[in-house]
């Protein structure tokens, strides 16, 4: 009997050995990230040393952002075989420090126990002075006070409240200096705990091997607390050069931990959004019976969709872009080149579904939630220049860039600063999501072009034949080149459009302009040669029943 329970002893011990798990905490270093319009995905190294049999790898410190649908582990060894892959926060564990931050909680913290000691100092002096004010008065016990005795005690008064009085003043000045200071350390406080978070996450991965060793894993998962946005410079030295265009990108990080010195892939694809693939069902007429009146006024909502964007190879793409070169340093000092540019360090890589932006060049963007700029891509466009004004909306004329064949180059929506001849002219809003095959780049106002719109008096003119009124108007449209080079100018102007079957609107001159019937607009296009002036003049009647009043005529 002993030695059977001797026996089984013996094989639950074994077995015990045999399936105990070894537990190993493991930090991991950020390889590469992409980021994507809304999230990012992180790509993480680790090397980790196993023992033979079952291993539990927790994989610590990791932003407590992450997307658990996302996470993916692999392990690059035959040997080592994956059995699960967990996802649990850790709430003991605090990001939110770094040493900056620390020295400036340690001053906080000084300084707040300096303000706590001077407020106690405060307080008893301001006892000590009630004190002293509510028990001033002095009485004798026969016949009343003795003068040597009442000199000796407004002397003591005296120099005891001035020397209070001291002690408070010094005091208030000494606390106006740390409450300056601490505001001064609480905002910096505040920007360096932008982005930090007090919990992590940890990735639990139950592994099996049959050898001791050390091996590689890759961990991979999307952060919802990251995005970049589309900018642009945009430069014109002469109406006759081409537009030198520079895509940039603002990239945030604020998914608490800092990406230093990582490889950056900017992504167009969002992986927040739902990717499943519309579907129709039956649509079925509906009968109901009209029970009250309805409003006249009620309309329909409609809803557009936005453009599929053009896919093109990588090689048509390069074909029509020129890089424009120029030097460039980094701050963190990882590069210096020679008349390079950001942007000749980036591959573009076009998918079915998205473009990516890949930087060759190690980058660092701190979680702080600022924005890092990055360079895309620089671009040489030709363009055909022209100029355009609605006098009656703006007495300026625009210039503007026509672009055709953009749709290759892919660029998405975003704000633009424009420079023209050497000069920032202001900013602007580059509209990619248009189906137009010309996309229009407004460079700005131009004073060299002088544009005048006023009424024609001796040709307004109101009468009244029947039961109707007669409203006559002309318009001049005057337009000067002040440049030193032919300009080609677009003039917009309108006629006014009627939806009552009562009013008429006649056209009587449209000065040699396009027309549109449907939206009243009058369009010209006209060549000015320098220093020369042309003037267009259009006319128009209005005619309404005389009990109408035209409040906008």
């Amino acid at each position: 009997m002993k030695y059977t329970l001797l026996t089984v002893l013996s094989i639950a011990m074994s077995l015990n050995t045999f399936f105990a798990q070894e537990e190993i905490k493991q930090e991991s270093t950020i390889k590469d990230v992409t980021v994507f319009l809304s999230g990012a995905e992180v790509h993480r190294t680790a090397k980790v040393n196993l023992s033979a049999g079952s291993n539990q790898v927790t994989f610590e410190n990791l932003s407590p952002y992450i997307t658990p649908n996302s996470i993916q582990v692999k392990a690059k060894s035959n040997n080592v075989t994956i059995v699960s892959v967990n996802h649990q926060a850790n709430y003991l564990t605090d990001n939110s420090n770094d040493k900056k931050l620390d020295v400036i909680k340690d001053s906080i913290e000084d300084l707040t126990f300096s303000q706590s000691i001077r407020l106690g100092h405060q307080r008893v002096y301001q006892e000590e002075k009630s004190l002293l004010l509510t028990n001033k008065s002095i009485k004798g016990e026969t016949n009343g006070v003795d003068v040597e005795e009442l000199m000796d005690m407004a002397d003591f008064y005296r120099e005891r409240l001035l020397e209070i009085e001291t002690k408070l003043l010094d005091i208030d000045m000494q606390l106006t200096k740390i409450n300056k200071t601490l505001s001064r350390l609480n905002q910096q406080r505040n920007i360096l705990s932008k982005g930090k978070t007090k919990n992590t996450n940890e990735i639990v991965v139950n592994v099996s091997t049959k050898n001791k060793g050390t091996a590689e894993f890759e961990i991979s998962y999307v952060v919802t607390q990251a995005s970049w946005i589309p900018k642009y410079d945009i430069r014109s030295s002469d109406i006759s050069e081409p537009v030198e265009l520079t895509y940039k990108a603002d990239v945030f990080n604020l998914s608490g931990y800092d990406w230093k010195n990582v490889n950056v892939t900017l992504s167009t694809g969002n992986p927040s959004i739902d990717n499943t693939q519309p579907t129709l069902n039956p649509w079925y007429l509906k009968y109901y019976e009209k029970y009250r009146k309805q409003d006249k006024n009620a309309g329909a909502y409609g809803y557009g969709g936005g453009s599929t964007p053009m896919v093109r190879s990588a090689d048509s793409f390069e074909s029509k872009a020129k890089g424009n070169k120029k030097q460039i340093v980094r701050e963190d000092g990882n590069f210096d080149g020679n008349n390079l540019s950001m942007a000749d360090f980036t591959q573009m890589i076009e998918s079915n579904v998205n473009t990516e932006f890949k930087i060759s060049i190690p980058y660092t963007i701190n979680s702080d939630g600022k924005p890092y700029l990055v360079e895309i891509q620089n671009y040489e466009l030709p363009v055909d220049y022209s100029y355009l004004t609605i006098p009656k909306k703006d007495k300026d004329a625009f210039l503007l860039a026509r672009m055709s064949g953009w749709g290759g180059y892919n660029l998405l929506p975003g704000e633009a600063n424009i420079y023209f001849e050497g000069t920032y002219v202001g900013d602007s809003y580059l509209e990619t999501g248009s189906t137009k095959d010309t996309l229009d780049i407004s460079l700005g106002r131009d004073q060299g072009i002088v544009v005048e719109r006023k009424k024609v008096e001796e040709l307004c003119k109101n009468s009244t034949l029947g039961g109707n009124h007669k409203t006559a108007r002309a318009y001049d449209i005057e337009v000067r080149n002040n440049k030193s080079k032919p300009v080609t100018i677009f003039i917009y102007d309108q006629i006014p459009l009627t939806s009552y079957k009562e009013v008429e609107v006649t056209v009587e001159d449209m000065g040699g302009a396009e027309y549109n019937e449907k939206t009243g607009e009058l369009k010209w296009k006209m060549t000015i040669a320098p220093g020369a002036t042309k003037t267009v003049t259009f006319k128009f009647q209005v005619k309404y029943p005389k009990e109408y009043n035209m409040s906008n005529l």
